[in-house]
């Protein structure tokens, strides 16, 4: 009995999680790559940027607080972390330079300029 109990909550649990997930996100073709929104549940923008065919994260993302302030702007090239990326963290920004998801360069700026 405690089995079937354990199996049954789990798949509740799971399409709850699926639910969740389908709704607040948002896919759309754009040319050969896959523009991504996905949305926190107050309805504001949590991560928006792009896959590439093979679903891997490509171009262009940025992360958003809940509150919907800027929290990362980064590059990547078909999963790889690459370029300039910018962090933002309680008025501070830093900037970190990636080649190959090597981190080349790590840089703290006093204030936030977008």
């Amino acid at each position: 009995m405690k089995k079937t109990y354990i199996i049954i909550s789990f798949i509740l649990f799971s399409s709850a999680l699926f639910a969740q997930t389908q709704n607040n996100k948002k896919i759309e073709k754009v040319g050969d790559l896959y523009e991504v929104t996905v949305y926190y549940d107050n309805g504001k923008v949590m991560q928006h940027g792009f896959l590439s065919n093979n679903r891997k994260l490509h171009a262009s993302w940025e992360s958003y607080y809940e509150d919907g302030s800027r929290k990362c702007i980064a590059t990547y090239s078909n999963g790889v972390k690459v370029g300039t990326w910018f962090y933002f963290d309680k008025g501070k920004k830093t900037k970190v330079i990636y080649d190959d998801n090597k981190i080349i360069s790590v840089e703290k700026l006093d204030s936030i300029k977008n």
